[in-house]
């Protein structure tokens, strides 16, 4: 968050939060540009594509009424435009949310926002020069279940955290052209499906671990990771068992494993029309709750559009973007080290 707590932020006379979208392809149009839609006060005003593909910007945009743009500088030019998601290849993630906070924009950015926590503080110093709002898209944690699984957490009914673990993965072919098996564009499992598995310890521990190891392999061929396992110690007993991967899958899981207790989340990813299941496991016995389908995307937007309009600070905070970023180029820097351990501590002499 950018701006003064308590200071109204009006994005147009009428309240209505203008978006601009920087990219076409089909997984925006499928996710993002109808939870656009379909948030009340917010508006799908623009797309834009990178040069060549002006015309399949229009046809995404088309059922939306969104205005294609011919490139993404014409887009961030447009005095129409409040705010903008940013879905590029994770190379492109800082420059153009620099861009975009430099053309007045607020900005709701695809993880990673930075793969590295240098580029994180770029864009937050930038956000507070231009008192606009950005947060990093981590959709999984606006969906009710994950706030249901930390309540439980809460309530003491499992006793105190002590391990989480999380498995975050899918395949993608060899051969395919995505962008993720691309080095020159941040490709690889880490900067992908990794930031899921990385982020759900943080999130809830509430706090970077003191070190973390990891072990990198590499499907024949590729010149990316595509499959890690790793480890994270906090301190006082407290650890993360984390593995990700584009090799296999789909896969989107999470344990919360306490002194009394475990609680689960099979599917972390349930897309609109699933339903959310968290298993509790006790002494007293198992149960299954059901957590009713939601959009998480839209949840997201709402959030996000909430946080503009009223001055409040972004519900994904950048210090916890800054925070996955560390962690994650630690994972990258214990792997090319053979798995030895990396610091990552919040505080530097917590990890002595």
């Amino acid at each position: 968050m950018t701006h003064e707590p308590g200071t109204t932020v009006r994005p147009q006379d009428d309240g209505t939060l203008r978006w601009g979208v920087l990219g076409a392809t089909s997984y925006i149009a499928t996710h993002l540009m109808p939870a656009i839609a379909a948030t009340d006060g917010c508006a799908l005003t623009a797309v834009a594509s990178r040069p060549g593909r002006a015309a399949a910007a229009a046809e995404l945009g088309r059922p939306f009424g969104a205005a294609a743009h011919r490139d993404y500088a014409a887009l961030l030019a447009d005095p129409a435009i409040d705010a903008v998601y940013v879905p590029l290849p994770n190379t492109g993630h800082v420059e153009w949310t620099l861009r975009a906070l430099e053309a007045g924009k607020h900005v709701l950015v695809e993880k990673p926002m930075a793969m590295d926590e240098d580029g994180c503080a770029r864009i937050e110093k930038a956000a507070e020069a231009a008192s606009r709002t950005v947060m990093e898209a981590f959709m999984y944690r606006f969906h009710p279940q994950q706030r249901r699984a930390a309540e439980i957490l809460a309530s003491g009914e499992i006793g105190e955290l002590r391990v989480v673990r999380a498995s975050f993965a899918y395949r993608i072919e060899s051969g395919s052209g995505n962008i993720r098996l691309d080095p020159d564009l941040g490709g690889g499992a880490t900067w992908d499906v990794g930031c899921y598995a990385v982020d759900a310890p943080l999130l809830f521990f509430g706090r970077a671990p003191r070190r973390v190891r990891a072990r990198f392999s590499r499907r024949p061929g590729l010149a990316v990771e595509t499959s890690a396992v790793a480890t994270m110690d906090f301190g006082e007993g407290r650890s993360a068992v984390v593995d990700y991967s584009i090799d296999y899958g789909p896969r989107a899981a999470y344990e919360l494993q306490g002194t009394r207790g475990t609680v689960m989340v099979r599917n972390a990813w349930a897309m609109s029309g699933e339903d959310g299941v968290v298993t509790v496991l006790t002494h007293d016995g198992v149960r299954e709750e059901t957590v009713p389908a939601a959009d998480h995307y839209q949840l997201q937007l709402e959030a996000f559009a909430r946080a503009v309009r009223d001055g409040v600070p972004a519900p994904m905070p950048l210090s916890d973007s800054r925070r996955t970023a560390r962690v994650g180029s630690a994972l990258v820097a214990s792997a090319a080290a053979g798995g030895a351990a990396v610091n990552t501590a919040d505080d530097a002499s917590a990890a002595l």
